[in-house]
């Protein structure tokens, strides 16, 4: 008879949920059918760690990894696949005191605290962009100010002695997502998704960056939209999956990037059991919305009908 030792599916079948409360370790969050945790193996403030009880998988939206509890064992005690069956095998998985992986954690954090800062200190926020960032948003990016100037702000920072200055869109949390009129990109922690209430009863509308979301206002050539989140980042697709369940939302259109993160945020909704309309069908060709919009402002200077074009209702 294969000893328990071997059997990978009874070890398999060791509840995460169980080992991780085993190790002192609770939800931040806890949802119909699955959780989120911080992290334990590395710093994590935003609840990264994603925990499915039907599947009994795990999945780290800050790192993009994930799998069984024993790759999780693994990442925690940074061990080997074989030592990691062979400690769960001991039967100790779920009556384990708490080990000590955080010393890793109070090792690193120190030495951030001992390297220069590299932290963005905000020294201003106004709603009037300067006319550089207007120029870059409406030549550039073929953005309609009358419609995106309401959620824009003017953001002046500082990080490591010296000032700088950007498109600053807020989100949710108190962040802010940043771009500048060159290749700059970067957040004013802490990060998170963006609500934007929207006046109409339409589906609710998703989108990964606030370019795409301007696009979309800038498209539609008025004042009535659907509510609109945007992830600000792919990864951030655990907030809104968390956020559509908590208000009861059941269906969206997303219109997410032509790539490998909008592909997987695509499958993590319907996954979910969100109802999900895939836009960026409309766009195929183009790397997202707004390369998309860009194409379509270079080559005609019209609004596109977004009901013609499937991109509006």
């Amino acid at each position: 008879m294969k000893s328990r030792f071997y059997d990978r599916q009874h070890i398999k079948a060791i509840p995460i949920a169980d080992y991780l409360h085993a190790c002192g370790i609770e939800p931040a969050k806890r949802y119909n059918g699955y959780a989120l945790y911080h992290a334990p193996y590395r710093e994590d403030s935003n609840a990264s760690l994603k925990v499915d009880f039907r599947q009994n998988l795990w999945h780290d939206y800050g790192t993009s990894q994930g799998g069984s509890i024993i790759d999780l064992v693994m990442r925690i005690r940074g061990c080997s696949a074989y030592e990691a069956i062979a400690y769960l095998a001991e039967g100790k998985a779920t009556t384990l005191a708490p080990f000590p992986f955080h010393r890793e954690a109070r090792i690193e954090q120190k030495r951030k605290e001992q390297r220069p800062s590299n932290t963005r200190r905000i020294l201003s926020i106004s709603e009037e962009l300067p006319l550089h960032l207007q120029n870059y948003l409406r030549e550039v990016r073929k953005i309609d100010l009358a419609v995106a100037s309401p959620y824009l702000r003017h953001v002046r920072y500082e990080v490591g002695g010296r000032e700088y200055s950007a498109i600053g869109f807020p989100n949710r949390a108190g962040g802010y997502e940043l771009r500048d009129d060159k290749t700059f990109k970067g957040t004013i922690a802490p990060k998170n998704i963006s609500l934007i209430q929207g006046n109409t009863s339409e589906t609710y509308c998703l989108f990964e960056g606030f370019m795409d979301f301007l696009s979309y206002l800038t498209m539609k050539g008025k004042n009535e939209f659907a509510p609109c989140l945007i992830l600000n980042s792919a990864s951030n697709i655990h907030r809104a999956v968390a956020y559509l369940y908590e208000n009861g939302i059941d269906s969206v259109r997303a219109f997410l990037d032509n790539d490998e993160a909008g592909r997987k945020a695509l499958q993590s909704l319907r996954s979910a059991g969100i109802k999900t309309e895939d836009m960026s069908r409309h766009y195929a060709r183009y790397k997202d919305l707004n390369e998309y919009h860009v194409a379509q402002r270079t080559g005609q200077k019209q609004v596109i009908p977004p009901r013609k074009r499937g991109l509006g209702r």
